[in-house]
């Protein structure tokens, strides 16, 4: 089922007139219809301002998608203190009201009996029921059940993993808060398009995360989420902001990460498991990672203009051809693996690869690409962060039989190169565009003519240059 488009809704006032005690008696407001009224289409917040009204929540949840026309009906009379949605007459109700184009509609209490929200859900549902006295998010998540057949995503005494924690305030049919759905409640419903859910593949990729709380769909290069894994359960990567006066209430702006256990687009259990397990109760700030024990990781990069940058990283998938892997090596047998994949893609395209350092003592990674350009690139040491290079060189680089880089014995930061005359020439990197130019000439001639050629220190921690003869 999907809210798209206007429903009309009938709003039925509700009056007990023998409501037995301990329970308060109805008391009729002088004017019953504007209070409903004011609650579903104008509700300004008494401290911001903010409309905080049902119609308000509803077109900022779902981007404009759905929208409502509210009709207060005459109020009726039913003497008895606990009305049910399915009650007999209220079904006859009903079925006048379906007659009438009306698409859905609610019993509003004013007393709470039985708690007073609830709300049908599945093929044919047409009724909602709550007080006076409920919050918005009760009004919206009993309409929304009707309208969209979304389930309660909440916690039930019967779920077998009661030591996950639920979604709470991060989705709105989890606390009844008044909070935007999570992405993946929010398509569900067909309020964002499953296009804009970003499905990983491979090893790692970076990807901008556009709050789920602003206006969908994702402006160009961005996504709403990201979904991690084929089958169920399968991790789901959103971005959270307090971006308008609804999701104001989450408890941290960040990015959050969730578990989806159930193959059901609206929420349904299945084996009594929790539909969605919150993996990351606060949110990660910039900086932050969160590891799951099957070997995904999410690292959080960058905050930008409506959201935040991520690194998705599937540790059990293999390495892609091009991607640049760093490794640390403990200095014991066998120890080196594991590596982060600092460089996504398109490495294998280069004619050169080295490392070395500036004149500043920078360590950098350098490359020649297919222009002849000699490219420099720093390593934070986070997945995919190697980009965006500084070009030191501006061509004629690929033209070297050998570049690497190395120091003089004065321990000078250089990078070498053997040029079509067989000469060894030396460059300094000051770090800032087409900088590297004019070289020493270092060796006179001949150097052309080794299989290998690189820099290294020996055992005294003297500074050389190494040469295999051909």
């Amino acid at each position: 089922m999907a809210w798209i488009g206007r429903k009309k809704i009938a709003f039925i006032p509700v009056f007990r007139p023998n409501v037995p005690a301990p329970d308060p008696p109805d008391v009729i407001p002088a004017d019953w219809e504007s209070d409903i009224l004011r609650r579903v289409l104008f509700d300004p917040d008494m401290r911001t301002g903010a409309d905080r009204s049902f119609r308000a929540y509803i077109h900022a949840a779902s981007s404009g998608r759905a929208d409502l026309d509210a009709v207060v009906r005459p109020m009726v009379v039913i003497d008895r203190k606990d009305v049910q949605v399915d009650d007999p007459d209220v079904l006859q109700l009903g079925a006048e009201l379906q007659n009438q184009g009306f698409d859905a509609a609610a019993l509003v209490m004013l007393g709470g009996a039985n708690g007073c929200g609830t709300g049908q859900k599945g093929p044919g549902a047409f009724w909602a029921r709550f007080c006076m006295s409920n919050t918005l998010g009760t009004w919206a998540m009993e309409l929304m059940h009707v309208l969209t057949g979304f389930d309660d995503i909440y916690p039930f005494d019967n779920d077998v993993d009661q030591q996950n924690p639920v979604m709470g305030l991060y989705d709105q049919m989890s606390a009844a808060a008044a909070t935007h759905p999570s992405a993946y409640t929010k398509a569900g419903i067909q309020w964002i398009d499953r296009a804009t859910i970003a499905e990983h593949t491979g090893r790692a990729g970076i990807y901008a995360l556009h709050s789920i709380s602003l206006i969908q769909p994702p402006p160009t290069g961005r996504v709403a989420a990201v979904k991690i894994g084929a089958g169920v359960p399968y991790l789901m990567v959103e971005a959270r902001l307090e971006a308008d006066q609804f999701d104001e209430g989450i408890p941290k702006e960040g990015v959050i990460v969730y578990a989806v256990q159930t193959p059901d687009l609206l929420g349904h259990r299945v084996n009594h498991l929790r539909p969605l397990i919150l993996k990351t109760p606060l949110a990660l700030s910039v900086g932050q990672a969160f590891v799951s024990g099957d070997g995904i990781g999410v690292s959080v990069t960058a905050s930008i203009p409506g959201g935040f940058v991520v690194v998705v990283e599937d540790r059990n998938a293999p390495f892609a051809s091009g991607e640049l892997l760093s490794y640390g090596d403990a200095g014991t047998p066998g120890n080196v693996s594991s590596p982060v994949v600092v460089g996504f893609g398109g490495w294998q395209d280069f004619k050169f690869v080295f490392g070395g350092r500036n004149l500043a003592g920078e360590d950098r990674i350098y490359a020649v690409d297919q222009a002849g350009q000699l490219l420099s690139y720093g390593d934070a040491g986070t997945p995919g962060n190697v980009s965006s290079p500084v070009v030191v060189g501006f061509g004629g680089w690929q033209d070297f039989k050998f570049v690497f880089g190395g120091r003089t014995l004065s321990g000078q930061d250089r990078i070498y190169a053997v040029d079509q005359a067989g000469q060894l020439l030396s460059y300094g990197d000051a770090g800032t565009p087409g900088n590297v130019s004019s070289p020493m000439v270092v060796g006179f001639g001949g150097w052309s003519n080794f299989k290998f050629l690189f820099a290294g220190r020996n055992l005294s921690g003297q500074d050389r240059i190494y040469a295999v003869v051909t």
